[in-house]
């Protein structure tokens, strides 16, 4: 059930197990319906920076193609392919010139339309272990460097197919590409989310131009740009996110220690709890090492982790897991769990080199900390996990979200009005400020 605002606590934990030091507990939101000091302050620091803790995720904007043979074999066309077109048009992608993809147009029918992409299983360039799609969330455009030796313009389609449904999606009405190497801006903002957090091909297609017959064309960078945002929620596993609100999790390894699991790498065991707005809820059993549960992207698992990988999180410097524990017998005692990302074809790796956090086992929901700083590959994460240490009884886990944020730079200029302007709706969207208990 949900708890009033007489019973609202929202605790912060940072604590080694290993080491036994001492929890050490922040206050962000007091009893009895007031708001202590400790959540205005971080409320108004927030807004001063004209940030928002509740905005979807966003990654970073980088160069996802360059054909400058960085750390690859050269020459390399970075899996480009012709894509689509007339069985009368061909033509010859090479990257004979570093730093740029050519394609050199060889149609029986001169000037045919054709589209050409990056292949369906490359995330970006600079990974070539990671495969399946490319997480463009919160991003507000893609650059092409594009042009052709032509002499005249061509009309060109730019493109992505998006989704685990490969949707066809036109980014903006056809641009006029002239002669010679220029910038394109176009935009993502005909995606929906599922659609941007899951790019499988992007590219161009090259309207009929038969006046001008065969072309050769030059693509020297493909960039995703905009402002990234500070806060990601992975996952939230509220009511009506997919699976039924289970959202993509799955039991990784040590699968005995969930109740009903049936040994598989999947969702069995399983169930979403619907207190408050939602949450994912299993049965931990003692007397042996916890289970360990991971998540892809934060849509729909469908069977596979192909379904919601890759994802993006080179923007954020720590991650944020919001989870209870519950002995049904009311034992109590603190329970020990790490965090791990799988990343760039399933390379193992733990936040903080696997030190662990100590959460109470007492029905209530606590925010437990890891600094990202110094992981490898995290724009291509396959998998974002939790892993529980062994405890004696058997436990009522409840995850409520993950989430993802920027560490904000110090300010001299602290508003504290702005900040007090946004508590009214931070304390409500922020789950009742760990309000679910179990």
């Amino acid at each position: 059930m949900c708890l009033t605002s007489e019973a609202k606590t929202h605790l912060i934990l940072s604590m080694n197990p290993k080491q036994q030091q001492q929890s050490s507990l922040y206050i962000a939101a007091s009893k009895s319906g007031f708001l202590s000091p400790t959540f205005v302050a971080s409320l108004a620091l927030v807004c001063v920076c004209g940030l928002s803790p509740f905005h979807a995720g966003a990654q970073s904007p980088s160069a996802l193609y360059t054909w400058d043979n960085t750390g690859n074999a050269a020459p390399n066309i970075e899996t480009w392919v012709r894509n689509f077109g007339a069985g009368s048009t061909s033509a010859t992608l090479d990257n004979s010139i570093l730093g740029q993809l050519t394609i050199i147009e060889t149609s029986i029918a001169p000037g045919g339309s054709q589209a050409f992409t990056d292949g369906a299983n490359r995330v970006r360039e600079s990974s070539t272990a990671a495969g399946g799609g490319t997480d463009l969330t919160g991003l507000d455009y893609l650059e092409y460097e594009i042009g052709h030796n032509g002499a005249g313009n061509i009309n060109v389609q730019f493109f992505v197919q998006a989704s685990t449904g490969f949707n066809f999606v036109s980014l903006g009405p056809d641009l006029v590409v002239t002669p010679g190497i220029n910038t394109y801006q176009v935009p993502l903002s005909g995606l929906t989310a599922d659609q941007a957090v899951y790019i499988r091909t992007m590219g161009f297609n090259a309207r009929d131009h038969a006046g001008l017959g065969n072309v050769t064309w030059t693509l020297r960078e493909l960039r995703s740009g905009g402002t990234p945002l500070t806060t990601r929620n992975l996952i939230t596993h509220d009511i009506g996110t997919p699976e039924l609100g289970l959202q993509g999790a799955i039991v990784n390894f040590d699968n005995t220690a969930v109740l009903g699991n049936n040994g598989g790498q999947n969702q069995t065991g399983f169930s979403h709890n619907p207190a408050g707005s939602g949450s994912l809820r299993w049965t931990d059993v003692g007397g042996q090492n916890g289970a360990a549960i991971s998540w892809g992207n934060g849509t729909a698992w469908n069977g596979n982790t192909f379904n919601n990988r890759t994802t993006d999180l080179s923007n954020y410097d720590k991650m944020i897991l919001r989870i209870s524990a519950t002995d049904p017998n009311a034992g109590g005692g603190t329970l020990g769990l790490n965090a791990f990302f799988q990343k760039n074809n399933f390379q193992f790796e733990n936040p903080e080199g696997g030190a662990g956090r100590n959460l109470p086992i007492d029905g209530q929901f606590y925010d437990l900390e890891w600094s990202l700083a110094g992981l490898a590959n995290m724009n291509v994460v396959d998998l974002t996990g939790i892993n529980l240490f062994s405890h004696l009884q058997d436990l009522e886990i409840n995850v409520d979200n993950i989430r993802f944020e920027v560490v904000p730079e110090p300010s001299s200029g602290v508003l504290l009005f702005g900040g007090l302007v946004g508590i009214g709706l931070a304390a409500r969207r922020d789950k009742q400020s760990s309000l679910k208990r179990v």
